[in-house]
């Protein structure tokens, strides 16, 4: 699988998801106590992308010892007009 793009994302913990409008680029906020993890699109589009962290039915979040984040399976964002498909590794997407 060939990588289009790549972008580094800064993972923060919270408890409650800041208001949308104020959450940074690049930026993937995590409530563990929640089950929840929120960003914006890291196309550029802005558009909003949630993940419940639920290996069920939703994504899985691995921690890395170096402070990084994974995130399993792969993020699409099809019902989004930038239809971008992204998979978060070492705390880089990686486009595909």
């Amino acid at each position: 699988m060939k990588t289009l793009k790549k972008v580094s994302v800064t993972p923060v913990y919270v408890e409650f998801m800041p208001d949308f409008d104020k959450m940074d680029e690049a930026t993937i906020y995590i409530s563990e106590k929640y089950g929840s993890s929120t960003h914006k699109c890291l196309c550029g589009c802005g558009e909003k992308t949630v993940l419940p962290l639920n290996k069920d039915y939703g994504w899985v979040l691995i921690k890395e010892n170096n402070g990084t984040v994974s995130f399993t399976p792969s993020i699409g964002n099809y019902q989004m007009d930038c239809k971008s498909h992204y998979i978060i590794t070492n705390s880089v997407a990686n486009f595909v």
